[in-house]
């Protein structure tokens, strides 16, 4: 009896079965995915991750990007013709009258070896004066490790910008702090060791000497970069260019080919200009005569410049040749030619706050959140500049209710109002 009630429940469970059509079970499966949308959606509502960002002062700028093209009071410098010829300045650098701005030598090996004799008495001279100041060094090794971090940050840029005098110097420095921490920590440096290995390499090399010197009849500023354009464009009247004499040279520029037929440049002037047409729309703030900043895009280069002409233009004019003037100088500056510049015209200081964490308060006033020990706090303030991606908060350290240093502002989170409590 045991074995017929079994085969009657199987019977049964498999008729039950076969009367469950596809076409229900596809509906059903269907509605649990459906519930478990509905359930997950309504957690994500209930359920935000609070997300923050760091209260800290920047500086924005308005500016205006232009095409600039870099005009100098500069002449080349020839060769003379015979022999290897090797500049004994770096770019940048000043140069007087009658100065050597270049070695001759009869072959590049003993230009090789003469730049060889040089490095080493540099060394000696280094290590004679590391010697004898060795008793009266800095114990401070925190201040040395800041030295060192510092002066490898200055190597870097220097690389960037390609500015090898400024390399050199900040790899002598690097060497020099490096060698110094080894003292500082205790480490044993025999120095009288170096010092005579140098005087006999000094010593095999001491007969090598350049054949002749180059040398400039005017005082100026040498740079080993020649780009085809120098002495093209008219320095003495560029205040009075028009827009079409610019653009021309700016094509002129952009077609030039390097000689290398050439030793270097002599820059006469410390003075010298950007010039770059741009929209009247944009002078709004800006006059003839500022003193403002310009960025040379890709890379981390700002000039002082000076306003000279062009923010003054007639009503109705579309266009105007901004010319710009600048008296800074380096191995970079002389290889310019055309820039991508930024025209920082006006600069706002504060907290950059991003628009999503900008709400508007009970007051009708503009407000961010702070999150404090888990609790949300108002913070509000003035906005002193804003574009429709962020607004700068001005940093108002006697109004308690303003943002403050390293605040957590709050860019993302649900149902913010002061007081709340996030755990």
């Amino acid at each position: 009896m045991a074995d017929e009630k079994n085969i009657s429940v199987r019977e049964k469970l498999n008729n039950t079965s076969d009367k469950i059509k596809p076409d229900v079970l596809a509906i059903v499966i269907v509605s649990l995915l459906v519930i478990g949308y509905i359930i997950f959606e309504a957690y994500s509502v209930t359920h935000v991750e609070v997300q923050t960002i760091t209260a800290t002062q920047t500086t924005v700028y308005e500016t205006i990007s232009a095409k600039a093209l870099v005009i100098r009071d500069e002449q080349t410098i020839g060769d003379t013709g015979g022999g290897i010829t090797v500049p004994c300045i770096s770019d940048g650098e000043k140069v007087s009258k009658d100065g050597n701005i270049a070695m001759t030598f009869n072959s590049s090996e003993e230009a090789k070896q003469y730049s060889d004799l040089q490095t080493l008495h540099s060394q000696l001279d280094y290590y004679l004066d590391l010697q004898s100041k060795s008793a009266g060094l800095n114990t401070d090794i925190a201040t040395i490790d800041r030295e060192i971090i510092s002066d490898i940050n200055s190597y870097v840029l220097a690389s960037a910008q390609g500015d090898i005098g400024s390399l050199s110097k900040n790899s002598d420095e690097i060497n020099d702090k490096l060698t110094r921490r080894q003292l500082i920590i205790g480490e044993n440096i025999d120095f009288s060791v170096i010092i005579t290995e140098l005087q006999a390499q000094i010593s095999a090399l001491s007969n090598v000497a350049p054949t002749s010197f180059i040398t400039t009849d005017k005082s100026g500023i040498f740079s080993s970069y020649v780009d085809g354009c120098e002495g093209m464009f008219d320095y003495e009247n560029v205040k009075e260019l028009d827009i079409d004499t610019v653009n021309s040279y700016i094509e002129q520029a952009a077609n030039a080919e390097r000689s290398d037929a050439r030793l270097g440049k002599l820059i006469n002037n410390f003075k010298w200009y950007f010039c770059c047409v741009i929209p009247t729309d944009n002078l709004e703030s800006i006059n003839d005569g500022d003193a403002l900043e310009v960025a040379i895009k890709g890379s981390d280069k700002v000039l002082k410049c000076t306003v000279e002409s062009g923010a003054d233009v007639s009503l109705g004019q579309e266009e105007t040749l901004l010319i710009l003037s600048s008296s800074e100088m380096d191995g970079a500056i002389t290889s310019m030619r055309l820039e991508d510049i930024e025209i920082r015209y006006s600069d706002y200081t504060g907290f950059k706050i991003p628009s999503e964490a900008i709400h508007i308060n009970e007051d009708g006033q503009k407000c961010v959140y702070a999150l404090i020990a888990n609790q949300v706090r108002e913070r509000t303030g003035d906005i002193v500049y804003s574009t429709k991606d962020y607004a700068i908060f001005e940093y108002d350290a006697e109004n308690s209710d303003s943002i403050r240093m390293y605040d957590q502002i709050i860019t993302k989170g649900k149902d913010l109002y002061d007081g709340k409590i996030y755990s």
